[in-house]
This record gives C-alpha cells, structure tokens and sequence, in this order.
C-alpha cells in the first residue's frame, strides 16, 4: 500500500514505466475527506476503463481554499493512505493546485475520469485532455453519497445517542410534538423537501428557550414500523427540521420517537407516557416544571399521564387547556412562569 503513494517524481518515472510496457492509464482526482460507498464505486468503475488509475488527491491547504477553514476532516497523509489501501487504486499523488491542469499536462493520460452529472464540454479541463489525444470520460454517480452528507448524518445521530449525561440540576422542559404542532402535518411524512415549519413556532421556541426550557421533541412514528420509510429518512426529515429551526438560535436538546405499529401495543406511543418518562428521568426532571404541546389528544393524554401542565393547540379534540395557534400556548406558558402560583 505504501508503494503506491508517489512523489510527483516517482510518479513521472511511474508513468513512464507505464506507457512503455503499453498500459492505458487513467486519471482522476478528489478529496476523499471520509471515504464513503460513492468513491470506492467512482474509483471500481474508472479502473474498469483503464490500464492503471492514478488518483491525485487534494492537499490539506487547497481543500481549505476552495471548502472552508474546517475541512478536510482526515489530514491528507490519512486520506492518501486510504485511498492507496483500495485495491482498484495503482497510485497516488498529492494535487496541491485546486484543478487538475498541471498533473494533466504533466503526465497526459489517456483517459481523464470524473464523476457526476458532468458534460465534457462543461470540464475546464477537458479542451487540455483531447488537445493531446486524450479521452474525457464521464461516470455519472450510481451511488449519491458524499462527505458532507455524512458529516451531516454524523450530526444528527448525536442527537439521537444514548442518555450519557448525568444532571444535578433538575431542569425545565417543553415536551412538543412534531407533526401538526411544529410542522404542517404531511402523513408519512419522510421527503426533507416537503417540511414547513408552522407560524410561529421558530420564534416561540426561541421565547421559551430563553426563559430556561429544554425543548424535547415527542412523536410517533409508526410509519417507520410499517416499512413506509427508514431510519434513515425519519433524521434527514428531522435534519431540515432543524435547519429551519437554525435561524431562530433555536436548539432540540432531545429527540423521543416511537417507531412501533399501533398493534404493537407499546408503552411508548402517544397516548401511553413511555417517551416522557424516560425523557423526565434522564434530566432529573419534575414533571409538575413541565410542558407538553400537541394537536392532538393523544398528546394531551400523554402529557397529563407524566404529570405535565399540557396544552392542546387547534380543534382536533378536548382538553382541559386549549388554544388556536402555537404562539398562543407559548403566551400562555409565558404568563404562567410569571405567576407566583406557577
């Protein structure tokens, strides 16, 4: 694996070594911050093309220039050895340039890969490639992954981890359902781009996240039970959720979802209080601090089970405190907290 990584002047003897025993050799180039099933996919089927693949990756200074201060993740000696341990890879340079060019000028493989959803007329690169005889070829991606969707999915599964913090303090928590409460209510909801969140609720969060509240995210998901849709999709919904949430300074401290089918019969679905005792447990909270907000009666139910003031927003069913809309029940809670009685 070592053997592969190559200087820029091994590898001109390396291409050179090539060409005289008549291999084709092809070209490629990438960051491979976090190397994911997408690259390994590129490299497997640009190796099919070729002879022997040649794989520059850019260094830690120009992945800085044209990403941000904060990437790569992975130094670029790691990355390096990364992608040199793939056995499709025969070799692999440092690009310290932000294009390709100067390698391509240097060495003129016959075949200069790239991935995506490119034209060749679109390559800055590709006029240089064919004015030597070189061929562009283009592999369209088969698997859409990429560094920063990972980093992304990384983030949100924090969120999701296992209680690990122990607090001394008891805590003040705002229990509020997802569908119909922060957003609009889509049933089955697992496509990110059909999430709105609801009037008032980035601001309303906001207000009660300042006056001490934990917000803590409550919702049944039996479609994930049903195989309507993943895991997987259930956090990238969430994941916009909380972009949407971001210009507000607005931060979920806790996600409690219930995955199980109805004729599960679980302790955990809304209306049973499963969720919320958990969730009062692990912040040492008392439950009489508390608030829970929802659409619905099982939301209500769920609340007034744990022990928690609730307060059901809209008509869809009865409850001892009901209001119209989200900005109301965060006044609501906002006056009491301001009463000695409270």
């Amino acid at each position: 694996m070592q053997n592969k990584i190559l200087s820029l002047a091994a590898a001109d003897e390396w291409v050179t070594d090539q060409r005289r025993t008549g291999n084709r050799i092809g070209f490629t180039c990438g960051a491979f911050d976090i190397l994911h099933a997408g690259h390994v996919n590129l490299l497997e089927r640009a190796r099919d093309r070729c002879d022997r693949l040649l794989v520059a990756v850019n260094s830690d200074q120009s992945i800085r220039r044209y990403k941000n201060p904060f990437r790569p993740i992975n130094q670029q000696e790691r990355r390096m050895q990364v992608v040199a341990a793939l056995q499709c890879v025969d070799a692999v340079v440092l690009m310290e340039e932000l294009r390709p060019a100067g390698l391509i000028e240097r060495w003129h493989p016959e075949l200069y890969i790239k991935g995506g959803d490119y034209r060749s007329s679109g390559l800055r690169s590709a006029p240089l490639v064919e004015s030597y005889g070189g061929e562009v070829v283009l592999l369209p991606f088969e698997i859409e992954d990429s560094t920063t969707s990972v980093i992304q999915r990384i983030e949100a599964a924090s969120l999701y981890a296992p209680p690990a913090l122990v607090f001394t303090e008891p805590a003040k928590l705002l229990f509020v359902d997802r569908d119909g409460t922060l957003i609009e209510n889509v049933p089955y909801l697992h496509e990110p781009s059909r999430l709105k969140l609801l009037p008032g609720v980035g601001d309303g969060l906001a207000a009660l996240q300042s006056r001490g509240f934990r917000i803590v995210m409550v919702t049944n998901q039996q479609g994930i039970g049903l195989g309507y849709y993943s895991l997987d999709d259930f956090v990238a919904v969430n994941l916009e959720l909380f972009r949407q949430l971001a210009p507000f300074h607005v931060r979920i401290a806790r996600v409690a979802y219930c995955p199980h089918t109805m004729a599960d019969l679980c302790q955990c679905r809304k209306p049973a209080p499963g969720m919320l005792h958990s969730i009062l447990e692990h912040y040492r909270a008392s439950a009489s601090d508390c608030y829970m907000l929802g659409d619905s009666e099982a939301d209500i139910a769920a609340g007034e089970a744990a022990g928690c003031h609730s307060i059901l927003i809209g008509s869809n069913g009865t409850a001892h405190h009901r209001v119209e809309t989200f900005q109301e029940a965060v006044d609501y809670i906002l006056v009491r907290e301001q009463s000695p009685a409270a």
